[in-house]
């Protein structure tokens, strides 16, 4: 039996600061095919939405064609956060359908980076 190395470089989910990622637990499980452990990625763990009301404003969908990576990029500057507002309004990803008229709370970039963001970090810690 060879030793377990408790830092597997082998399937490891790296992900960008910005990643909804970064809300989804870190869990090492041991692979009995590999006799080793191998890390994985939870279910997304829903952020402390605590004074976002105030730090928040609302985007109305003027388009029938338009995909919330669009309004993320438009209102962050990187299509990469649409699951920000995904969250925020409880709508699915990947599948999020989004419709002209639609009205969705869309938290502010400063509060996204100063408060939302630096809670996933806390996440990342190996169960």
């Amino acid at each position: 039996m060879r030793a377990v190395d408790p830092k597997p470089r082998e399937n490891l989910l790296t992900s960008r600061p910005t990643s909804k990622m970064q809300f989804m637990r870190e869990y090492l499980i041991h692979d009995s095919e590999r006799d080793g452990l191998v890390r994985f990625r939870g279910p997304l763990i829903e952020p402390n939405w605590a004074g976002v009301e105030e730090n928040e404003s609302e985007y109305v969908v003027d388009d029938s064609w338009i995909a919330l990576y669009h309004v993320a990029r438009q209102q962050y500057g990187d299509p990469n956060l649409d699951w920000v507002i995904a969250m925020r309004n409880r709508l699915d990803l990947p599948d999020t359908q989004i419709y002209r008229g639609m009205t969705l709370k869309v938290p502010n970039r400063d509060w996204v980076e100063d408060t939302l963001l630096p809670q996933g970090v806390v996440l990342r810690s190996i169960a």
